[in-house]
């Protein structure tokens, strides 16, 4: 009988310490919010491997928690950090099968997109964007890019057009409509837009250049002169713009001038072989 009763208080002691050692790892597992903290700490600190990892760690935790979707768009920041873009990409559409209407997510996954050249998928994204935030300027502008770039011409003036609507004053949107009138031969409707920037923005030596551009276009050499000497006025150390005036002076028979600007371009930088045939039509 006593040997029985020892049995039984044998075992009711392990079973008792066995629960007390499973009852003492279970408490001192981190919880979600405690990894997800962790996470976001080795974050700050550069530690990419480690927060992704914690990340992880949070989302097996709890996989049906709706704040998932901040964990995945972290991950997609941290594998954007480390170049594994279509992992990003993958974290990024995990976050938007939870929040799909999601602005800032939808952004870094269409940022994303156009950064890796991949129009078809960044110009969904985008309309998406303006669909729920119809005066989102970033990608109002994004999407006018991607148009421009596809010469989708009407599409990306309607956009920019509409970035002016909200915002007058918008320098990038004002330039990138005078550009496309030029290249929809529209160019007394460009040089106009381009003049009137001047007027605005007098010390952009760029704008300056581009009216030069039009008017050579335009054969108005003359003035093309003008401006180039404006911009280079505001700028004497562009090479670019003093190439393109020595070209101008070249063009126009110039050749003391078109020495002088060639000159001055390889004084700045430019490899005088590459102007070899140049600096001969000069003499």
């Amino acid at each position: 009988m006593k040997q029985r009763l020892s049995q039984i208080i044998t075992t009711a002691l392990l079973t008792f310490a066995f629960t007390a050692q499973h009852s003492v790892a279970q408490s001192t597992a981190p919880t979600y919010e405690q990894l997800v903290e962790q996470a976001l700490a080795a974050a700050a600190k550069d530690s990419i491997a480690q927060s992704e990892e914690l990340f992880r760690q949070a989302l097996a935790t709890s996989p049906s928690d709706h704040r998932n979707a901040l964990i995945h768009a972290n991950m997609g920041k941290l594998q954007e950090r480390s170049e594994k873009y279509e992992e990003a990409l993958q974290s990024y559409t995990s976050a938007l099968a939870i929040v799909p209407q999601s602005v800032p997510i939808l952004t870094s996954r269409a940022d994303l997109y156009l950064r890796l050249s991949n129009l078809r998928e960044a110009i969904i994204d985008y309309g998406n964007i303006i669909t729920y935030d119809p005066k989102n300027l970033h990608a109002l502008k994004c999407r006018a890019f991607i148009h421009t770039k596809r010469k989708e011409y009407a599409e990306a003036r309607a956009d920019y057009s509409r970035v002016l609507e909200i915002s007058p004053n918008d320098y990038a949107a004002q330039l990138s409509i005078a550009i496309i009138c030029q290249a929809t031969n529209k160019n007394t409707e460009a040089i106009s837009r381009i003049t009137l920037m001047i007027e605005n923005f007098p010390d952009k030596a760029e704008l300056y250049s581009i009216r030069a551009e039009m008017e050579q276009d335009a054969k108005q050499t003359e003035l093309a002169l003008l401006d180039l000497d404006k911009a280079i006025e505001l700028e004497p150390d562009n090479k670019n713009y003093i190439l393109a005036r020595a070209y101008l002076h070249l063009e126009s028979g110039n050749k003391f001038y078109a020495h002088r600007d060639f000159n001055r371009a390889i004084e700045l930088g430019v490899p005088r072989a590459s102007l070899k045939e140049e600096l001969k039509k000069t003499r």
